[in-house]
């Protein structure tokens, strides 16, 4: 296997931080910024339009209003708001995060690799393998501290001191690499399947993910290891209040895939329901224009919850049979709440 990571966007950017802080404001410079391939990756991950948004803040970020901070054309929009006051940080010290970027390539040494990788492996059934992985570390446009898409995954530089620190980073790399190698096999939202399943399938990543690299506790799904911290590099306000919803969010889960699985929902609907209910950060007492208070989200504890409770009660071999085949999932899980009803 073979690991490359690529950092050659964020010395740019400290540069304009910097210069920005001086009193320069070069266009041209940003331009070139968010041309560089990663911030294209970027761009093209979070589905913006227009890089000219993008700029404009920029131009102005030292001294725009939040009131003012441009909605992007991207689902997204206002990702730019909710990150405003980690740029103001990353603006009035850009030295901190030079060191970072410093210390970040220190250590990602052979060891954290080998030990990001075995953790990976783990939670991969026997014929998947990880092979080679790209990564990305830029300081961040948008709000997801990591996340996988086209076949690399992306860390921010920005989110290590909120997710846990450098040394919380060998987790954040085997969470990803168990993502690239489980869509790899395994290809989310797959036309080849109804969209009930699509639907069942999509809770298998982030849940095994925390499930297998972060030794998640859920309600009914346990920790996998016993040396290592319980919901090692989860924020534990955000578990312990996610796990608290299991039963509503049990309830919602059944709901929609019996509406998928009679044709009320269409595949619009469905997106619109994961992006506002499961992917949702935000606590009830929030409103939609805060910048979220949960570092994760449903998603990943029901998630947990639903195929961590299979891999405890059947194992890896039946778990992986219900990830390809999701209708197989909801039937075990079924058996697994009702058991753990009648104790």
């Amino acid at each position: 296997m073979k690991f490359h990571l690529e950092m050659s966007s964020i010395l740019p950017m400290l540069k304009f931080l910097k210069e920005i802080k001086n009193g320069k404001v070069d266009r041209a410079t940003l331009c070139d910024i968010f041309n560089h391939p990663d911030y294209c990756f970027e761009i093209e991950r979070y589905n913006i339009k227009s890089k000219k948004l993008l700029i404009d803040y920029f131009m102005q970020l030292n001294t725009i209003k939040e009131q003012d901070i441009p909605e992007l054309d991207s689902p997204r929009k206002d990702i730019l708001k909710h990150k405003h006051s980690r740029w103001l940080i990353a603006y009035q010290d850009p030295d901190y995060y030079a060191e970072l970027y410093k210390k970040v390539i220190s250590t990602l040494t052979d060891e954290a690799l080998e030990y990001a990788c075995e953790t990976a492996k783990r939670g991969l059934a026997g014929d998947m393998e990880i092979g080679d992985v790209q990564a990305i570390s830029t300081m961040s446009i948008g709000t997801s501290y990591g996340y996988v898409h086209q076949g690399a995954f992306h860390f921010d530089l920005m989110g290590i001191d909120e997710y846990g620190g450098l040394d919380n980073l060998p987790k954040v790399l085997a969470h990803e690499i168990h993502h690239l190698a489980l869509m790899k096999h395994v290809p989310p939202f797959n036309d080849n399947l109804t969209l009930e399943e699509q639907f069942i399938q999509s809770f298998a990543y982030e849940g095994l993910a925390i499930k297998f690299c972060n030794n998640a506790k859920g309600v009914i799904s346990k920790p996998l290891y016993e040396d290592r911290p319980i919901n090692d590099g989860l924020d534990a306000f955000t578990m312990d209040y996610l796990n608290a919803r299991f039963n509503e969010a049990c309830a919602v889960f059944l709901d929609v895939s019996n509406k998928l699985s009679l044709g009320e929902m269409s595949k619009d609907d469905m997106m619109e329901h994961l992006r506002n209910y499961w992917w949702n950060r935000h606590t009830e007492e929030q409103g939609g224009s805060e910048e979220a208070r949960l570092q994760q989200s449903l998603f990943y504890s029901f998630g947990n919850d639903l195929y961590g409770s299979i891999y405890d009660v059947y194992g890896a071999e039946v778990l992986f049979d219900s990830v390809r085949n999701p209708l197989k999932a909801v039937g075990l899980f079924k058996v697994i709440i009702k058991a753990k009803r009648e104790q």
